[in-house]
């Protein structure tokens, strides 16, 4: 069994090749042990982490999103207590009263009314 086969110009066919040409075949979602399955039929034996790094690198591999991560910043509070959604809503209070002072002359009147 030879792990590296020649083409019909007599140049050899890398691993990573055979692997590249196996994804194309069977598609964009293929995974790994479905390659590795193919080329042992082939008599080429390849392993898994040489397969991932070979369809990472030829771009059949998505990368993966930080959801969670995502979704607890937006949530988390800041130093004072605050979360984001209320610094937003202080920045459109401070842009309709026209500065930072009217903002907070507005605020001193709401804690007289409350």
């Amino acid at each position: 069994m030879s792990q590296v086969k020649k083409s019909a110009a007599g140049t050899k066919i890398t691993k990573a090749e055979h692997i590249r040409r196996a994804a194309k075949k069977l598609g964009k979602k293929v995974r790994p042990k479905d390659i590795i399955a193919d080329l042992k039929k082939q008599g080429i034996t390849v392993t898994s982490p040489q397969v991932s790094s070979t369809l990472k690198a030829a771009g059949y591999r998505r990368k993966r999103r930080g959801k969670k991560a995502k979704a607890i910043a937006s949530t988390a509070p800041v130093q004072n207590g605050l979360n984001l959604e209320a610094l937003i809503a202080a920045k459109e209070l401070i842009n309709k009263a026209g500065s930072i002072k009217s903002a907070e002359k507005a605020i001193q009147a709401m804690k007289k009314l409350v």
